[in-house]
């Protein structure tokens, strides 16, 4: 009670330091709102689902294998899209390392295979070009030779070439047509 008294007492004495202190707390306080405000609507809440219920990750791991995948893109994928009572989408992906050659040298490369909505469900567009298309992984059939390339890939390999799209690269000794380049905030 004291504390009080005495606090009261000197804000008496000196309301012009009382008032700077409550207007720089107060202008400190706004600011930080403010910055957290256009933060959270640019980063945070732009990259999340219109509906927030239903959002689910799913990994998968082999019973002998030490590396833990995501969900693979073969018969468990379409076990999960075959249950739409449960599921109103899916985005699926492997994560595997491809030998980048057609070069002097063969270079490793890590690739992740996305199924043929994984641009369409992120509602974020290709840097260049276009993304993968349902068209590219017919289901039931070997999927087209395409490919879209990082944005950073694209950068250091390709060297910010503008007419990538078209271009072909061989990975494990295999063409691959270059349909596009992803966004530098792409990210799987």
């Amino acid at each position: 009670m004291q504390d009080l008294q005495y606090s009261v007492r000197q804000l008496v004495r000196s309301p012009g330091l009382a008032l700077t202190a409550l207007v720089v707390a107060c202008t400190g306080i706004g600011a930080t709102t403010a910055v957290f405000s256009v933060i959270y609507a640019g980063l945070i809440d732009h990259t999340r689902s219109r509906r927030r219920t239903g959002l689910f990750g799913l990994r998968c791991k082999a019973r002998r294998a030490r590396r833990i995948g995501s969900i693979s893109m073969g018969a468990r994928s379409v076990q999960v899209r075959a249950a739409p009572q449960l599921v109103e989408s899916l985005l699926a992906m492997d994560y595997h390392a491809m030998i980048l050659t057609g070069h002097d040298i063969p270079e490793n490369v890590d690739a992740i295979g996305l199924i043929a909505n994984g641009f369409r469900r992120s509602r974020i567009p290709p840097a260049l070009g276009r993304g993968l298309w349902p068209s590219d992984a017919v289901e039931g059939q070997d999927p087209q030779a395409v490919t879209v390339l990082s944005y950073k890939f694209w950068q250091t390999h390709f060297l910010s070439d503008p007419d990538v799209v078209g271009k072909t690269i061989q990975l494990d000794r295999k063409n691959y047509l270059i349909v596009g380049v992803a966004a530098p905030r792409f990210a799987v």
